[in-house]
């Protein structure tokens, strides 16, 4: 019985100890098209981390730096803000693009269009251990009308 015991707890330890590889998952990354004159996009995930975790920086070569943006209160009024950093709770997914977080690419150095796959990369900080996570954005088409919103009553007014 002792043995049993022993074998999966060695078990559990080794799970814990080989799970760097899966701490940090992301997936629906994309991107809108650019139009001229453009100089920032943001791009659109979901990060998912097993871990606490920090997320400490977003780059990509398209643009000459990366922000992590959040909403945050200033004289009572909501505000956009950059943030060095953002904590990821253990066992949490967060929404990049959504709910006042945003991560954005800023000076773009070329135009975004449609069907191109723009590489991103996101640094993070997980056990302690400074983690890279390198994923590509798909860019996706320039939305400028009401019927994403799926209701036949909301009409497109171009």
């Amino acid at each position: 019985m002792w043995r049993n015991l022993f074998c999966a707890a060695t078990l559990l330890l080794a799970g814990n100890v080989w799970a760097g590889a899966n701490d940090v998952m992301v997936d629906k990354v994309w991107m809108r098209e650019s139009v001229p004159g453009q100089t920032s996009a943001t791009v659109q995930l979901n990060l998912y981390v097993t871990k606490a975790a920090l997320l400490l920086s977003v780059s990509s070569p398209v643009a000459g730096s990366g922000e992590i943006q959040g909403v945050v209160m200033r004289r009572g009024k909501p505000q956009t803000g950059v943030v060095d950093s953002m904590k990821l709770d253990a066992h949490s997914t967060t929404l990049f693009g959504t709910r006042g977080i945003y991560l954005t690419l800023v000076g773009l150095k070329q135009p975004l269009n449609v069907g191109e796959r723009i590489p991103v990369t996101l640094v993070l900080e997980v056990a302690g251990k400074k983690q890279t996570v390198n994923i590509e954005a798909e860019i996706k088409a320039l939305e400028l009308s009401y019927q994403h919103y799926n209701n036949p009553t909301v009409k497109d007014h171009r």
